[in-house]
């Protein structure tokens, strides 16, 4: 029997923290975020960084760069305007006209004639030729054969109503920074500095690996009347790939999937080769469970650096983290339940961090409105009673009283009061039963000697599911 006894445990934070750290200590410093950095415009001293950090940019259009991070600033092409320009909807004037007259004061337009004397203009538009200030539409009575005028109202000052070269931006000026995440604004905005397309980071590639001898791909026939021919008679259908492609493909990713892979050491080392070629992410769906058949964290401490091999929270006890040949390993463990969330504790983060992001999205402050339900399956039993052997042991107690040793995932349903407060209700049920998906959010309950509940009342930091 395999010793499991050593296993590391971190909590979501350091899990994630120390695989970044893991990354960031390649040789030279220039690994998988290093690289990055030079990418981003960071100093880079050494050649082969540079080399690495091109493959990490790409080169797309202004609609594809929405929601994607900047490699590099993008600067304005030109002056904007680049020649005097109309500000909105008027008549274009000389501004010799009116010099010499009280404030306020109007000339006599009755000998005005179009096209020497005043023309139309619009917003947006070159101001016509040798004309320089303007006045807004609605102060001027037009002839019935558009030639001649009557205004109500004289400009301000010379330029009046117009916008001078260079006023929106100045070529050269920085319209995106390196680094910023792209929003249709900033992308209309780079736009107007005559960028038709932009330096993105590329997308991160995340390869996801199925083990497991009891998987099967879902959609095979079944006959009622002989269930006994079942294909997949004492099997669990995959469904994982499908929620890995698509939180990926959400966050910016690229999926690229592997086939189902057997619980076989030799096999699981290659699929791990083969991923870590091919993706700047590997998701390995077997996590750090300690069954007979269990060999990914094995493998995976003989191909790199493991950083823990289970975490303190559940869902997702059994997640482990790894870096193999710079690439790191993401191993989460179990049902598509579990599995949606230490995606999201950890394939997110990772996924940002490769964008150069802030890796943890902001939890959101909530007011609980209802006390979370007591006891409830999940996590180390507590303290106080009989022993049971289908309970897990509290495999690393807290070392000081008040110290989470666990963490429960309570599933939330979130709204607005009437008072505009953000008010959070706990949803009965454990994530992934059939009462938890009417929850649109989930909390990260501590549990240990001395923890207490948050009550009604309380501010909780929970997040989006």
């Amino acid at each position: 029997m395999r010793d499991h006894s050593q296993h590391m445990q971190l909590s979501r934070e350091e899990a994630v923290a120390e695989t970044l750290a893991a990354l960031d200590a390649q040789p030279d410093g220039f690994g998988w975020r290093g690289a990055l950095a030079a990418a981003a415009g960071a100093p880079a001293d050494k050649v082969h960084a540079r080399e690495v950090a091109r493959k990490l940019v790409e080169q797309v259009s202004l609609a594809e760069s929405v929601g994607r991070v900047l490699a590099y600033d993008v600067v304005a092409q030109t002056d904007m305007p680049n020649t005097l320009t109309c500000a909105m909807d008027s008549v274009a004037l000389h501004w010799s006209d009116f010099e010499g007259l009280a404030e306020g004061e109007v000339p006599d337009t009755s000998a005005w004639v179009r096209g020497r004397d005043w023309q139309f203009a619009n917003t947006g538009v070159a101001m016509p030729e040798g004309f320089d200030t303007a006045i807004v539409i609605e102060h001027v009575q037009v002839s019935a054969d558009e030639q001649h005028i009557v205004i109500d109202a004289a400009p301000s000052a010379q330029g009046a109503g117009t916008r001078p070269v260079g006023s929106t931006m100045r070529c050269g000026d920085v319209l995106g920074a390196a680094g910023t995440l792209v929003t249709p604004d900033i992308a209309a905005r780079m736009g107007s500095g005559n960028n038709g397309t932009v330096a993105v980071v590329r997308r991160p590639r995340v390869a996801f690996i199925p083990t497991g001898n009891e998987l099967i791909a879902p959609g095979m026939p079944f006959d009622p009347e002989r269930p006994e021919a079942f294909a997949a008679r004492g099997k669990n259908f995959e469904t994982n790939s499908v929620l890995v492609r698509a939180k990926c493909e959400k966050w910016g990713g690229q999926f690229v999937p592997f086939d189902i892979v057997a619980d076989r050491r030799d096999a699981i080392e290659a699929a791990i080769a083969r991923a870590v070629e091919l993706a700047d992410i590997v998701v390995l769906n077997a996590g750090s469970s300690k069954g007979s058949d269990d060999w990914s964290c094995e493998v995976m401490e003989q191909m790199g650096q493991m950083i823990c091999h289970q975490t303190n929270h559940g869902p997702g006890h059994h997640s482990s983290f790894a870096v193999v040949d710079g690439t790191p390993i993401v191993g989460i463990s179990g049902p598509s339940a579990g599995a949606s969330f230490t995606l999201n504790f950890y394939l997110r983060p990772l996924m940002r961090a490769f964008a150069g992001l802030e890796p943890e999205v902001a939890r959101t402050p909530m007011v609980l409105a209802e006390a979370f339900p007591a006891g409830g399956p999940g996590g180390p039993r507590k303290h106080g009673g009989p022993v049971r052997g289908e309970d897990r042991p509290a495999e690393h107690p807290a070392h000081e009283p008040g110290k989470p040793e666990f963490f429960g995932i309570k599933m939330l349903r979130a709204e607005h009061a009437e008072d505009g407060t953000l008010r959070a209700w706990p949803v009965p049920g454990r994530p992934g039963s059939p009462e938890s998906y009417t929850a649109n959010a989930y909390y990260m309950l501590p549990n240990g000697p001395g923890i207490e509940a948050p009550k009604p009342g309380d501010v909780i930091m929970a997040e989006w599911r």
